[in-house]
């Protein structure tokens, strides 16, 4: 009998389940078998969008495997939690070596490699994945092609105008984000860092909170950065403080995870609906409203963050910024 219950008897735990799905599908480039793995209907959500039916997901994954054939896929954590319902709840980081070799959404192909981080958290339940969020750090790509991630969203954004496509609304984006099963329950000292890392974002601070990072912390930032140390890491998080508004950060889903012979591990989806009105790393204020999305992963050390991974598509915000 299968240790997970609804499932196929071959997986014995969720993250086998997972690691399974991202090889076959990505690397063994197996199309058809997402239908293996995904309910019919599944509610697919990223920054930008929302598709319902496995048909669009599909046709989004090979346009993707067009652009880039060759790709090596690696798992960094899985973090998941179960309900009482027999409702697992997967927050999955992969960190990919992928290559150019393609025409597509990022233009001809440049035969470049480049690494992307991607967070995919996900509702499973009866042997298939029911809900999934979706983030790619694709500044990250532009910024290895040797693209402006600005010029970029202007181009397609004239692309959208000559379409006659229609934005959606930050209010829309937003909203979309949230939902899904509540998260963990925390108290005491890690619920302490949470919150500060909440009104970090929220709280028009201009850089990190004092007490919140590891001496020795790293963050691995969008757009392929990484910066070590508070005063590297506040200094890539001044420019979004300075471009937005303050507002409430909001709490989607939260996981806590204290697995023996591993630090302290959390995953975070949230996100900020805000405005552009500050002069930072988006360049001039338009007065727009703006929604950040977000899925932050820390690991804590004597109860500070040491390694942070910060899941935020930055293509995205500037769609929002330069749209008509």
């Amino acid at each position: 009998m299968s240790r997970l219950p609804g499932f196929s008897p071959q997986f014995d735990s969720i993250q086998q389940f997972i690691t399974t799905l991202t090889h076959v599908v990505w690397e063994q480039k197996d199309i058809g078998q997402l239908a293996d793995f995904y309910a019919t209907p599944v509610v697919f959500i990223t920054p930008e969008k929302q598709l319902t039916e496995l048909s669009q997901f599909m046709r989004h994954t090979l346009e993707a495997m067009y652009s880039f054939p060759q790709r090596s896929v690696l798992t960094e954590d899985i973090l998941c939690t179960e309900s009482t319902a027999g409702e697992y709840y997967a927050a999955q980081r992969t960190v990919a070596s992928i290559r150019h070799q393609g025409e597509g959404f990022f233009g001809a192909p440049t035969g470049k490699s480049v690494w992307v981080r991607t967070w995919a958290d996900r509702i499973c339940a009866d042997g298939a994945i029911r809900q999934e969020w979706l983030l790619q750090d694709r500044a990250a790509i532009l910024a290895q092609l040797g693209l402006d991630v600005r010029e970029f969203a202007l181009s397609l954004e004239n692309v959208r105008t000559q379409l006659g496509l229609e934005n959606s609304a930050a209010e829309v984006l937003d909203a979309r984000w949230a939902g899904g099963p509540e998260g963990d329950d925390v108290e005491g000292p890690i619920a302490g860092v949470i919150e500060r890392y909440l009104n970090m974002w929220a709280g028009g601070n201009s850089g990190t909170v004092p007490g919140l990072y590891h001496p020795a912390a790293t963050l691995y930032a969008p757009g392929h950065c990484v910066g070590t140390g508070e005063a590297e890491i506040s200094a890539l998080l001044a420019g979004y403080r300075a471009s937005f508004a303050d507002s409430e950060t909001q709490l989607h889903h939260l996981i806590v995870r204290k697995d023996a012979h591993e630090p302290v591990r959390i995953s975070l989806r949230w996100s900020l609906l805000t405005w552009h009105d500050g002069y930072g790393k988006f360049g001039a204020p338009t007065r727009k409203p703006i929604s950040i999305t977000g899925i932050s992963q820390l690991e804590l050390r004597d109860g500070l963050i040491i390694r942070e991974y910060l899941g935020v598509d930055e293509l995205a915000i500037w769609s929002q910024i330069v749209s008509n």
